[in-house]
């Protein structure tokens, strides 16, 4: 029962960090089909749920001059992907919400929970701004583009935003805003570094949906319609994780004047009118990656790469380390493929891998292998290849390096490495172990000492133990007021827990059960969570001390409340355990409390 008993604490712990990333792995996104729409363009608010069981709206709230709803049932896809021999599945539950302003104005749709695998999660807050007329296209411009419109699962692509206005509302103008619905909440992207712009670009700052900063590049002015514009860009790249058509809603750039009204102690700066430029609708699709002549030992490799190899040093004694590097570059995805292994294959047999080290980067990989030439014979490293497979082409290819050469010098009077197999040495080096049965003895009877001598010790250990016995049992024991100490430790941690997550609850009932030295299995998974105050004794020194005894018949009042802390913690038990149930649980489970 006690082993039981520990055992469940243990697990409980041990595995709340794995029932979190479970929660964590259920993705939630909220964000509107356009942040700026005319007076009767239908907008939308979208709500999508990925990788959970089960989703659920809560009632939405209510915006002054702005209709939302009704919520309707959700649209539901699913995904299976198999990478590397690797199966994924997902799938995503979307809401189209349709909202419907009454007026021109901005609006201020606040965050609301959604219900995700039983857990209240919070989107956040989002701005429709509804205007009369969007005026700004003759003003300004913006173009967003994609490197490419196919991508294959796994293969980075970027998105390129470039916008701008007249030159000659550059005086005059100086409010500026990005209102990108979608940013930050495609699906089934993972983002990835790109590389910093020379330090001769120049550099600024934009508003990003009328609240956040974004960085971006100042480009030369371009010619457009006749005159010089201001032109700005922003870059980002991304890597797809599964297949599907990807939308990118309309987007807007917004710009215009920002008047200053005098104040008596400060000017107030406000927006006045403001111009709107439209970058359309983008769809990438996302394709699977092919199986068909798709290679063994393929790793993962995606892209239009090359790569270059050198060694050194090239002139070395048999055994001696050589360092073999190579750089793969180009655009492909450089970070996420498995780097080939030599010792893997055939042309490398001559040579013994000990390993390798890596860099990575969104535009550049380096791998350093650690290679050692076992005989004199060896004139060269051979290519070291790496399967890819090339979008363009859609085929696998193989990217392979250079032979470098290398002079490798026998050493006088040296045994040359050996490649045999290691089972083999190992059987010759102990064949001149001789195996023979051992002579066993006859025993030999006690002396007359040794009789004397433990009957000498019988009143010595019958002190010690009454002299442990006393220690251990006596109420003004040190063991004892522990004991006690531990108890009142765990009627104060449960009142500190009232009216908080059962989880408190939880870890002040640890806390106790390691003072009792009833958990020392449990100790590697608390450690970092239960930290003993300065003026109480650690829980690692009361776990050296020997445990209580046990009152195991009331064992099961200590199990049962456990079990509804469970229970109450991971969703289906009841509403809670109250402190003076999880005391008498303990009392009972040793011997009735002091």
């Amino acid at each position: 029962m006690i082993a039981r008993l520990l055992a469940a604490l243990a697990l409980a712990l041990a595995c709340a960090p794995a029932f979190a990333q479970a929660r964590s792995d259920a993705e939630l996104r909220a964000y509107l089909s356009s942040g700026v729409a005319r007076l009767g363009d239908r907008v939308a608010l979208i709500v999508a749920v990925e990788n959970a069981r089960t989703a659920e709206i809560r009632p939405l709230p209510k915006v002054s001059g702005l209709t939302i709803g009704p919520i309707g049932e959700p649209s539901e896809k699913y995904f299976i992907q198999t990478v590397n021999g690797r199966t994924t599945r997902s799938v995503s539950r979307t809401w189209v919400i349709p909202l419907t302003p009454a007026d021109v104005g901005q609006y201020l749709i606040p965050n609301f929970e959604v219900l995700v695998d039983g857990e209240a999660r919070k989107t956040s807050e989002l701005q429709l701004n509804v205007v009369k007329d969007m005026k700004g296209e003759e003003l300004g411009f913006f173009e967003l583009a994609s490197s490419s419109n196919k991508v294959i699962v796994g293969q980075p692509f970027s998105i390129e935003l470039v916008f701008g206005f007249d030159a000659a509302l550059r005086e005059k103008s100086g409010y500026y805003n990005l209102a990108l619905a979608w940013w930050g909440r495609l699906p089934g992207l993972l983002e990835n570094d790109v590389p910093v712009p020379p330090q001769s670009t120049q550099k600024g700052e934009i508003l990003l949906n009328g609240r956040d900063r974004l960085p971006i590049e100042i480009l030369p002015e371009r010619q457009l319609r006749g005159r010089p514009f201001v032109t700005l860009r922003v870059q980002r790249s991304f890597t797809p994780t599964r297949s599907g058509t990807m939308e990118i809603p309309t987007s807007f750039f917004e710009f215009g004047e920002v008047i200053r009204s005098p104040g008596l102690f400060n000017d107030r700066w406000e927006k006045g009118e403001t111009f709107f430029a439209r970058a359309g609708e983008l769809a990438i699709e996302v394709v699977p990656l092919p199986e068909e002549g798709r290679p063994l030992e393929y790793g993962g490799a995606i892209g239009k790469l090359e790569v270059r190899a050198s060694a050194e040093p090239r002139d070395v004694d048999a055994g001696d380390s050589i360092k073999l590097k190579l750089e793969w570059t180009g655009a492909g995805n450089l970070e996420f493929f498995t780097a080939p292994d030599p010792a893997r294959l055939d042309a490398f047999r001559d040579f013994r891998v000990y390993g390798k080290t890596e860099q990575k980067a969104f535009d550049r990989r380096t791998v350093v292998y650690d290679l050692a030439a076992t005989t004199s014979q060896l004139k060269a490293i051979p290519p070291l290849p790496l399967s890819v497979y090339d979008p363009e082409a859609e085929r696998y290819v193989v990217v392979a390096s250079d032979a470098i050469p290398i002079r490798v010098r026998a050493l006088e009077g040296a045994a040359a490495l050996s490649n045999e197999n290691d089972a083999e040495r190992f059987a010759k080096d102990i064949r001149d172990i001789v195996l023979r049965p051992v002579a066993r003895e006859e025993p030999r009877p006690l002396g007359v000492g040794v009789v004397l001598g433990a009957l000498a010790a019988l009143p010595v250990g019958w002190i010690a133990l009454r002299a442990f016995a006393r220690r251990r049992f006596d109420p003004d024991a040190p063991a004892e007021r522990a004991r006690r100490k531990a108890r009142k430790q765990l009627a104060r941690d449960l009142a500190r827990a009232a009216g908080r997550e059962e989880t408190t609850k939880r870890v002040a009932l640890a806390d106790w059960m390691l003072r009792e030295g009833l958990a020392q299995e449990a100790l590697a998974e608390l450690d970092g969570v239960l930290v003993a105050s300065p003026d109480e004794p650690s829980a690692v020194a009361l776990l050296a001390a020997p445990p209580q005894s046990l009152n195991v018949a009331g064992l099961g009042a200590l199990d049962r409340a456990i079990e509804a802390l469970e229970a109450t913690v991971w969703g289906g038990g009841r509403a809670g355990v109250s402190k003076d149930e999880l005391l008498r649980a303990a009392d009972e489970a040793l011997r009735g409390g002091l």
